[in-house]
């Protein structure tokens, strides 16, 4: 199972991606939270605080450049965080409903 961390500029635009991503089977489930951001901006060299949303979105290894290309053409950020986080340990009986939900 692989957890895609990503970010997006509200629960809105969360809910938006992640309708996509079930309705393609690119992801089992989606959990969408608010989320405040703080970080450096890069065009006026400033600290900037925000509120976004972050998104894990539970899929497998097979369905990860699929759920990457819809996250991209879906959300508004030009560079989004899409990070892949690999889960090693996990209740077989989750990961079988993960797998049936994906076919």
């Amino acid at each position: 199972m692989i957890f895609l961390y990503v970010t997006c500029k509200d629960t809105e635009e969360g809910e938006r991606i992640a309708s996509v991503l079930l309705e393609a089977r690119a992801a089992g489930c989606v959990n969408i939270f608010p989320i405040q951001s703080v970080y450096r901006d890069t065009e006026n060299h400033s600290l900037t605080k925000t509120e976004e949303a972050v998104m894990i979105i539970k899929t497998v290894p097979s369905k990860v450049s699929k759920a990457e290309k819809i996250i991209r053409q879906i959300g508004s950020y030009k560079t989004p965080c899409i990070a892949h986080i690999s889960i090693s340990n996990i209740n077989a009986d989750y990961s079988d409903w993960l797998r049936q939900a994906l076919q």
